[in-house]
């Protein structure tokens, strides 16, 4: 049984421009009466859709948590906890990048388990089965909403730690390009760049089989294809592109784990509060560098994938992320 693995995913995933609105149907389909939402502060500023949204909740007994940035800390976490269970909601939605639906898995966790958030960083494990979640991300990065970790940034440690939790994966992701169109091109492209670390780094794992392989070459393609589009025309299909990819790459990973490039990147995420995708950008190249040479073919194939699609388009050369 040793080389067997679990692959597990969210239980439902819908897509497409507007779908995010559907959100409303699904609270009242499930009978909740208490909704408690984790949304980017800076989302409903700058998203006509994410206004919506919140105007939605407005309506109806709901509690909208905004108090958190980049990298979600303990603080936060544990300040959200306390509503959450003065609430005592029904169902959790997420809306807005890695850090929202981070902070949301760990506020389930340590609310419906007890004590503080710190104590789960530290080994401590939940009992409890979830309540209804359902993840609407607004980033094509992380993939946090396909994915049974959490990670939290302890700002007392200065460090940034994971969570594994397989209640993590939400009962429904919405997958809504609209979302995304208001990100600036510098944050898009941040984000885009943690989605193809995580196939890259995927890809060249020891731990990879043909399995993950196989849908690897596939993500990885797509997001050559859309990257550049989808970062500077933000047109919904290079957009809804980006999110299949994020959405696609963080199934793998679990699986075939990642690359120093991603360890690297958390102490700096934690001491500087970069944003993540930027700080794997950092470490990306030189990552690779240091690992070609245990495992040339894998890093190759990778950059034979890249060449060819570079040369049938006219392009001269290879993104400089995944050069050697």
């Amino acid at each position: 049984m040793k080389d067997c693995w679990k692959f597990a995913t969210p239980g439902y995933l819908r897509n497409g421009a507007g779908i995010s609105k559907s959100v409303f149907d699904y609270i009242n389909d499930l009978g909740a009466a208490r909704v408690f939402v984790v949304m980017d502060p800076n989302l409903p500023k700058t998203n006509n859709q994410a206004k919506e949204l919140l105007s939605g909740f407005e309506k109806i007994n709901s509690l909208v948590f905004t108090e958190f940035g980049t990298n979600p800390t303990t603080n936060q976490i544990n300040n959200s906890v306390k509503l959450f269970k003065k609430l005592k909601p029904d169902i959790m939605i997420a809306i807005g990048g890695g850090s929202a639906i981070d902070l949301a898995k760990a506020t389930i966790l340590t609310s419906l388990n007890g004590g503080v958030i710190e104590d789960y960083l530290g080994g401590k494990k939940g009992k409890l089965p979830f309540i209804n979640f359902i993840a609407i991300p607004s980033t094509c990065g992380t993939g946090s909403e396909a994915s049974p970790y959490a990670v939290i940034a302890d700002p007392k440690l200065k460090k940034k730690r994971g969570i594994e939790d397989y209640n993590f994966l939400p009962r429904l992701v919405l997958l809504d390009p609209t979302l995304i169109k208001s990100l600036d091109k510098t944050t898009l492209a941040a984000t885009a760049t943690d989605a193809l670390a995580h196939v890259c780094e995927s890809f060249v794992s020891k731990k990879a089989n043909e399995i993950t392989k196989s849908s690897a070459r596939g993500i990885l393609l797509g997001l050559i294809q859309n990257i550049e589009q989808a970062t500077f025309t933000k047109k919904n299909d290079y957009l809804f592109a980006m999110q299949n990819a994020a959405f696609s790459s963080r199934l793998l990973y679990p699986r075939t784990g990642l690359t120093i490039a991603h360890a690297l990147s958390h102490p700096l995420g934690a001491y500087t509060n970069i944003h993540h995708g930027s700080a794997v950008s950092f470490f990306i190249p030189e990552s690779f560098k240091a690992n070609y040479s245990y495992n040339k073919t894998g890093f190759n194939e990778a950059f034979d994938l890249v060449s060819r699609f570079h040369r049938k388009s006219g392009h001269k050369k290879i993104y400089s992320v995944i050069s050697i």
